[in-house]
C-alpha cells in the first residue's frame, strides 16, 4: 500500500469514526436529557437542572395509576413473550429442521411483524379482537404483543439451529429416543441461550409498545407507555420523565442481559 493510499485510508477511517460518534451522540443526548430532568425538584421541565431531587420518583412510585399500569405491562409482557417464544421455537423447528413446505413463506410471515408499521397491525388486529369478544381485555393486548414479539425468538432460534448439524439429533433418535426426548435432552440445551434471548427481546418489545395498546386497551388494562401518552396530553411534568427513565433502565437491563447471556452460558 502506497503512502497516498495509507493517508486516504486513514482519512476515511477518521470520517467513519466521526460519523458513528455523531450518530451515537444524536441517540444519547435526548435520553440523557430525559434522565437529567427527572432528578430536578421543580414542577416543570427545565434543562439543565439546577438541583438534585428524588421527588418525582417518589411521586411516581406512590401513584396508584402508575402502579396499576406497571403491573399490566409486566403481566402482558411476560405472557406475550412466553407465547411468542413457544410459537418462535415451533416455527423455527419447522423451517430449519423439518423443512416444511412453504418454509420461505413461513419465515417471511414470522419476520413480517418486525417490518410492518405497527399502525397497520393495529388496524388489522382491532376488528379481530372485536369479533372474538376480547376488545379491551388483557388477552387482546397479550395476543397482539405476542404477534410483534414473534420475530425475536424465531430469528434467534433459527440462528442457533443453523449453527450446528442435525446429526446429533438423528443419532439420538437412532438410539431409541423419541422426538420429544430428543428435543428436551439434545435440542433445547443447545438452543437455550437463543430461546432466553428471544424471550427477553420479545418482553422488551412488549414493554415499550404503544400503538397496539392505543387500539386494544381499556382504562383498566392500559400499559405504562399508554398511561404516559395519556399524561402527555394534559401536562408535561418531571414525573413523566421519571417514568420514562424507569422504562429506559428496565429495557437497557434486558438488552444487556440478552447480550451477556451467550457468554455466561458458554462459561458454564
Amino acid at each position: 500500500m502506497s503512502v497516498s493510499e495509507k493517508r486516504l485510508w486513514a482519512a476515511w477511517s477518521r470520517f467513519l469514526t466521526g460519523l458513528v460518534g455523531a450518530i451515537l451522540i444524536g441517540f444519547l443526548v435526548p435520553i440523557l436529557v430525559v434522565v437529567a430532568v427527572s432528578f430536578q425538584s421543580k414542577s416543570y421541565l427545565s434543562f439543565p437542572p439546577n438541583d438534585f431531587s428524588l421527588r418525582w420518583y417518589q411521586q411516581f412510585i406512590g401513584n396508584d395509576d402508575y402502579r396499576s399500569a406497571i403491573l399490566n405491562s409486566m403481566m402482558i409482557g411476560a405472557s406475550a413473550a412466553a407465547l411468542a417464544t413457544v410459537a418462535g421455537i415451533s416455527t423455527a423447528l419447522a423451517v430449519v429442521r423439518a423443512g416444511a413446505p412453504g418454509s420461505a413463506i413461513v419465515s417471511a410471515l414470522s419476520i413480517a411483524p418486525a417490518v410492518l408499521p405497527q399502525i397497520v397491525l393495529a388496524i388489522g388486529l382491532f376488528p379481530i379482537s372485536v369479533w372474538l369478544g376480547l376488545q379491551g381485555t388483557l388477552w387482546a393486548v397479550i395476543l397482539a404483543h405476542a404477534v410483534i414479539g414473534l420475530p425475536f425468538p424465531f430469528i434467534t432460534v433459527c440462528g442457533a439451529l443453523t449453527s450446528y448439524s442435525n446429526r446429533i439429533e438423528i443419532a439420538s433418535m437412532t438410539l431409541g429416543a423419541n422426538a420429544f426426548q430428543t428435543f428436551r435432552l439434545i435440542t433445547f440445551p443447545m438452543i437455550r441461550p437463543a430461546v432466553i434471548a428471544g424471550f427477553i427481546f420479545a418482553f422488551a418489545a412488549s414493554l415499550d409498545e404503544l400503538v397496539l395498546a392505543l387500539f386494544l386497551s381499556s382504562p383498566s388494562t392500559r400499559t405504562l407507555p399508554l398511561l404516559l401518552w395519556e399524561q402527555l396530553n394534559f401536562q408535561v411534568t418531571p414525573e413523566i420523565a421519571a417514568a420514562a427513565s424507569v422504562i429506559l433502565a428496565v429495557t437497557s437491563l434486558l438488552i444487556l442481559a440478552a447480550t451477556l447471556l451467550p457468554r455466561l452460558d458458554k462459561d458454564n
